[in-house]
């Protein structure tokens, strides 16, 4: 389901991507980056003391999971080509607190290892993190603890939550998620930002964080959701009040331009229902647990942007549902810091439909060019 403001706004532009879309040709090569405008909203340290003491337990409780975005179903198309990624190939190292972020920059994918996996249409498994122990201790563990809950105010609409997680930085201090989790167009800037790594049942194992910057590319201000991303830098928080969140929880790495055809463990904190009679056996979603689907890439999709201008987006399987919006889709998944762990993906929106179940699919925006300049624009604002 989604809010009925945005699928009309979805339904629009669609429109006009279908009027234009017959220009295209199956000997059209797609791009696979594109770089738009950088929307940003400063908060003030007044305005993040109150989003603090605004964030009671019942209120974070009593959340609406923002659901999946809900475009129009796709029309047919031809099938793209893929020329190389037009801008750098990014490499970020994931950390541990006591880590330096550590960065590597490409001109092209030439001596990037190809992904040697085999992939099958939406296939996918899913489990609960650690389903069988009521131990918060494990939920401190790396790199799960740098995936959280994200809490905001759409104003006009109330209280929600998605999914958010920790992204290597220079600044030790931006949260990585997906773009309506932090603006609706038609609306602007969400507000009452707060995010809380590796929280577990009702407990904040790590504190809170407030947002000091909150940003997304100008591509999703517009409703496409090939740049259905969004990032904070936060301000000092956790525990003590005055900590540095890469400090505490450590990072996800960062890989842009990447080859498409990867395999990702997808992160959230899903709480809409899920329909038992179509979905894996399991527990029923709640909110209160993170949930991981492991997939490999099953196709591209172009929603609402234009062939051969904007970065076709990315399917796999998964049955996560509102709630988990934003929520990393993770590559070289590992226990350990260092060259793995690479955020290189966020869940974004799911269509309708029976035939095949489409709330066994998952789609996310391609990290190119425009993800690139949404975290180098983030990772610089100093931190007071």
């Amino acid at each position: 389901m989604l809010i009925t403001r945005k699928s009309r706004s979805l339904n629009v532009l669609f429109a006009a991507v279908v009027l234009l879309g017959v220009m295209f040709t199956s000997s059209t090569t797609w791009a696979q980056s594109n770089i738009t405008p950088i929307s940003s909203r400063s908060i003030s340290s007044a305005e993040a003391g109150q989003v603090a003491a605004y964030w009671t337990n019942e209120r974070m409780l009593n959340a609406k999971p923002l659901q999946m975005m809900t475009p129009p179903k796709a029309v047919a198309t031809p099938s793209p080509t893929f020329g190389p990624p037009e801008g750098p190939v990014v490499l970020a190292d994931s950390g541990n607190p006591s880590d330096i972020p550590k960065e590597q920059r490409f001109a092209s994918t030439a001596g990037i290892p190809e992904p040697t996996f085999g992939t099958y249409s939406f296939s996918y498994t899913r489990y609960r993190l650690f389903p069988d122990r009521n131990d918060l201790a494990l939920y401190k563990t790396f790199p799960y603890r740098t995936v959280g809950k994200l809490y905001f105010t759409i104003p006009g609409e109330g209280n929600f939550v998605c999914s958010a997680s920790v992204v290597n930085s220079d600044n030790k201090s931006v949260v990585w998620t997906a773009g309506h989790c932090v603006y609706s167009p038609g609306i602007g800037f969400h507000t009452n930002f707060l995010f809380s790594p590796g929280r577990f049942l009702t407990a904040n194992p790590f504190g809170t964080w407030t947002a000091f910057q909150a940003f997304t590319l100008g591509g999703w201000t517009n409703g496409l959701l090939e740049y259905d991303h969004g990032a904070f830098v936060m301000n000092r928080g956790g525990l003590g009040g005055a900590s540095l969140i890469g400090d505490v929880v450590g990072w996800l790495g960062f890989a842009a331009n990447w080859p498409r055809e990867q395999h990702w463990h997808a992160s959230g904190y899903p709480s809409a229902p899920r329909d038992l009679s179509l979905t894996p056996p399991g527990a029923q979603f709640d909110g209160l647990h993170h949930e991981i689907c492991a997939a490999t890439w099953a196709s591209n999709d172009q929603p609402t942007g234009l062939p051969g201008l904007d970065p076709p987006t990315i399917g796999i399987g998964c049955d996560q549902t509102g709630g988990s919006s934003g929520g990393p889709w993770i590559i070289d998944f590992s226990g350990f810091g260092g060259a793995n762990n690479f955020l290189n993906g966020n869940n974004s929106y799911k269509y309708t439909g029976p035939n095949p179940p489409e709330n066994l699919k998952m789609w996310g925006p391609y990290f190119s060019n425009g993800a690139i300049s949404l975290r180098d624009a983030a990772k610089i604002v100093i931190v007071p």
